[in-house]
């Protein structure tokens, strides 16, 4: 067979590839480059009997003691059947990674293993049989763990098909598989009380997300992501990059108020809405983030402001109201991202409340191309994150 390995491969040529794919993970999108700006970005390709079998974007981290390593997120993007084609472009990986000093390539491809739905668990044997051509070409499985950290990326996501047999899910449809006491708070109830929601990715939006974000930040003791970051996305992804906000009408909440019996929640109520109209008639509670690739909405980012109704719930219909945008904007799945594989904590909870499946992926592989730096370094570089991350948190409580 003649092969051709290019690297660096044009971005036309390269997004010719994944554009002509049905699914493309957006982290091998060439435009995020520009979100992982830390990182510099390659993008390569084999070509067979000159035509495009396989491509990665890979990005190329410097690390602590001088040590490089090259991650190609949600990739290699290729017919992992086809043994021949994965042989020579694992071996061309190797000699680039050589190439620029890179200790070990890490992968994790969106092969799946397994799909559960409403406790049905299916396996899917290709996944499996694509597992083994990979550790056969001499990537290491990094195992198979449940929980949601282990790994650069979840290997267990949240995913709900937008359409069905070809069609599009009707509201209707869509709403009968939520759980009963999440519809409880989409519709009928959030318009009777003043809110209603919103999309945009302007400036104002994203600074608005920013600020919603930050009190979840600060609920949860977690870092997310600054307003420049929100930015480089928006810049990249341009309309495909989309925040939605839910939002209250003050004054339409008060004359809510007016037609319900005058109980003590209702003066609650009406007392801390009055307080909130000195900050304006309009006021927000929550927000989402979402980035859509080929036929998937991705769910990146999501908060809500608890010190403003948090009993009425929107980050219920927030999703809901996701999911129709993209769904009329031609999507095939909605994804949750990430979840934990034995379903046992709160968030996995919640999300499966909107009647996802439960997509089990491979998880990451890594090959080492320099043995010694890889076995010094697979020690090193927790014990250096678990720091980095404890200076990250001190410095900003500092702020």
């Amino acid at each position: 067979m003649n092969y051709e390995f290019i690297v660096p491969m044009s971005k036309s040529e390269f997004s010719a590839f994944t554009e002509s794919l049905p699914h493309c993970n957006f982290m091998q999108k060439p435009q995020w480059a520009q979100v992982k700006n830390a990182w510099q970005s390659v993008l390569c390709g084999l070509k067979k009997e000159g035509e495009t079998v396989a491509v990665a974007h890979l990005l190329i981290r410097r690390l602590p003691l001088g040590q490089k390593l090259i991650y190609a997120p949600r990739g290699i993007l290729m017919d992992y059947s086809d043994r021949e084609s994965l042989a020579r472009f694992t071996e061309e990986l190797k000699d680039y990674a050589k190439s620029v000093g890179a200790y070990m390539v890490r992968i994790d491809p969106e092969l799946i293993l397994s799909r559960k739905y409403q406790g049905q668990e299916v396996c899917d044997e290709l996944g499996y049989d694509c597992l083994k051509s990979l550790t056969d070409q001499g990537w290491k499985h990094m195992g198979f763990a449940t929980d949601f950290h282990s790994y650069t990326q979840p290997r267990y996501n949240a995913e709900y098909p937008l359409k069905k047999e070809g069609n599009p899910v009707n509201d209707e449809e869509m709403l009968k598989g939520f759980d009963k006491k999440l519809r409880k708070f989409i519709g009928r109830y959030t318009e009777t009380r003043g809110i209603f929601f919103t999309h945009g990715n302007s400036e104002e939006d994203i600074k608005l997300f920013c600020e919603i974000s930050s009190h979840t930040e600060e609920r949860q003791h977690i870092l997310l992501r600054d307003p420049a970051y929100f930015i480089r996305m928006k810049e990249a992804f341009g309309d495909d990059c989309m925040f939605f906000f839910a939002k209250m009408d003050l004054r339409k909440f008060l004359e809510f108020l007016d037609s319900q019996p005058q109980d003590e929640q209702t003066q609650r109520d009406r007392a801390e809405a009055e307080k909130w109209l000195e900050f304006g008639e309009i006021i927000p509670m929550s927000a989402l983030q979402m980035i859509r690739s080929n036929d998937t909405a991705y769910l990146l980012y999501s908060g809500f402001d608890d010190r403003v109704f948090p009993r009425f719930r929107t980050t219920n219909q927030i999703r809901y109201e996701a999911m129709k945008y993209f769904r009329d904007q031609g999507c095939s799945t909605f994804s949750f991202m990430g979840i934990r594989g034995d379903l046992n904590d709160p968030l996995s909870d919640f999300k499966l409340k909107f009647n996802p499946t439960v997509i089990e992926y491979v998880g990451e592989l890594e090959y080492p191309v320099k043995p010694l730096q890889y076995r010094f370094m697979t020690k090193f570089l927790p014990f250096a994150k678990r720091w980095y991350l404890r200076l990250a948190r001190l410095l900003k409580g500092k702020k």
